[in-house]
């Protein structure tokens, strides 16, 4: 049985740890005692180009912090090496990331062949270019000559030409490598089983035959019962699915559950979602981005779920194409940011959301809504200093794909990032969930969820991060899912001071 965290008692410890660092630091408590958001542009003259599209963190260098992937309409994808106190540089042409002119839209990071560094999938939407899948060859680099990145999509099957939407990398058969979900906005989508680092698309043989236009997936174990189960998010009067995997098989639950959307107009639809533990009680939540009223589905911790977006105040009327989760005020409730796009209509407002326990409120700062987004967003702690980041990426070619850091006032410092890998110290377990608690205690501090899939079009290898209030020392419980269910690995007693803000590696043993 999940420990669920108390909500009165997280809001009281989160504003005495709050209050007490701001009046250490002023010698004023102040009157709200609440953590201030201020987003700072970095880089502006690097990070200014318009007609990004999607982006994606991950660490393609192994040098222990995240570097950033920008794919962009009709221009080379960018990769930003993040080199610490230099700040990024782009890297693309040079390790030869160098993608087709056309409209690039979804970019994932995946360590597909198990070798400990992370490979990229980069697909188009264009019905001219076929998809790509570069290899990461960094640990086999003795030359300095050599390149980097080579393209092997079509030797392992996965080069195919499409309206390519959303990419997952997940392990959906628990057999220790990452698979590969290819959402179609135009015809039926694709999964790649992962079969010693060749691929071949089974998608009809188990059942995850879903025909309708798909722009959005996310994957997460539904149903608690040990495996990953497929959210996916259609256009254009197309109901949702939700696809359990039982079996061996999948089959689209999504109207027994009433979270199909039956009566959509045909201008209405799903486009992205994303999934985290917004209400903090210890199972996942689903939100999903549309055109029409957005939804936040409430897990209601039985494999149902309850839409509680109109009383949260998140049932948002608009374009919204995406959304992300992410607790940028350290608070321990995640907030989150929506994406606001209408073609041809530029500026269509984002909106950030912060969690208020009993309901959410757009506090986006002004400096943020003044050179929003229009398509891709992503919340990860790249200086790490203990708070969430922000980087975006427009297509409008008024826009930008800015990133803002976070200059979080009171309680910065006061989180844990935890990488979760395999026996081998490898970023294959996309989908396991990881939940803090105070050491010792049955007080739940967080559960995150292993990006599956997040933001527009594009999937993420990164640590989970999770405010941790005023706890010094945390056990970490992380469940990934096997062939004989849900697995629990525990780690405790956990020094946050010895991390330094570095994320925590849990390696799971076989």
């Amino acid at each position: 049985m999940l420990r669920k965290l108390n909500l009165s008692v997280l809001q009281s410890r989160k504003m005495f740890a709050v209050c007490f660092a701001t009046l250490i630091l002023t010698g004023v408590a102040g009157n709200s005692c609440a953590a201030d958001i201020e987003f700072t542009p970095v880089q502006t003259d690097m990070f200014s180009d318009p007609l990004g599209q999607s982006n994606a963190w991950g660490d393609y260098d192994n040098d222990g912090d995240l570097d950033l992937a920008v794919v962009f309409l009709n221009g080379p994808l960018r990769l930003y090496e993040n080199r610490g106190r230099d700040g990024f540089v782009d890297v693309g042409a040079s390790v030869n990331l160098i993608t087709n002119p056309g409209n690039a839209r979804a970019v994932a990071w995946g360590d597909y062949d198990n070798d400990g560094d992370l490979d990229m999938y980069i697909a188009y939407a264009d019905g001219v270019n076929p998809n790509v899948l570069m290899e990461n060859q960094i640990s086999n680099h003795s030359k300095p000559s050599q390149k980097l990145f080579v393209d092997v999509g079509e030797e392992k099957g996965v080069s195919f030409i499409g309206a390519t939407r959303q990419l997952n990398f997940v392990d959906y058969d628990a057999d220790g490598d990452l698979d590969l979900h290819v959402a179609l906005r135009t015809s039926t989508n694709r999964l790649f089983q992962n079969n010693e680092g060749n691929f071949t698309n089974v998608a009809r043989e188990i059942g995850f035959y879903e025909p309708r236009r798909t722009v959005g997936a996310c994957w997460f174990d539904m149903d608690r019962d040990g495996d990953l189960d497929a959210f996916t998010t259609n256009q254009s009067g197309d109901r949702d699915g939700m696809y359990k995997y039982e079996d061996g098989r999948f089959s689209d639950v999504a109207m027994e559950l009433n979270i199909d959307q039956a009566r959509r107009p045909l201008i209405d639809g799903g486009v992205g979602c994303a999934i985290t533990d917004f209400d903090a009680d210890g199972d996942l939540d689903l939100y999903v981005a549309e055109y029409g009223d957005d939804s936040l589905y409430q897990n209601n911790g039985d494999g149902t779920f309850t839409d509680v977006a109109p009383q949260m105040g998140v049932a948002t009327h608009d374009h919204i194409v995406t959304g992300v989760w992410g607790d940028v005020n350290n608070d321990g409730l995640p907030d989150l940011y929506i994406v606001g796009y209408v073609n041809g209509k530029p500026g269509t407002a984002d909106y950030l959301y912060i969690n208020k326990g009993d309901h959410f409120e757009n506090q986006i700062p002004d400096n943020v809504m003044a050179n929003d987004t229009d398509h891709g967003v992503q919340f990860a702690d790249y200086d790490q200093d203990g708070d969430l980041d922000l980087s975006l990426a427009a297509n409008d070619p008024s826009g930008s794909h800015y990133l803002f850091r976070n200059d979080l006032m009171g309680n910065s410092n006061q989180s844990i990032q935890v990488l979760v890998l395999n026996e081998e110290g490898h970023q294959v377990m996309a989908g396991s969930e990881v939940r803090i608690f105070s050491a010792g205690s049955d007080d739940l501090l967080g559960t995150r969820l292993v990006d599956t899939g997040s933001g527009y079009n594009s999937q993420n290898s990164k640590p989970v991060h999770i405010a941790t209030l005023d706890s010094e020392v945390v056990d970490i419980e992380v469940t990934t899912m096997s062939s004989s269910g849900r697995r629990l690995t525990y780690f405790r007693g956990v020094e946050l001071s010895t991390l330094a803000n570095k994320p925590f590696q849990a390696r799971i043993p076989r």
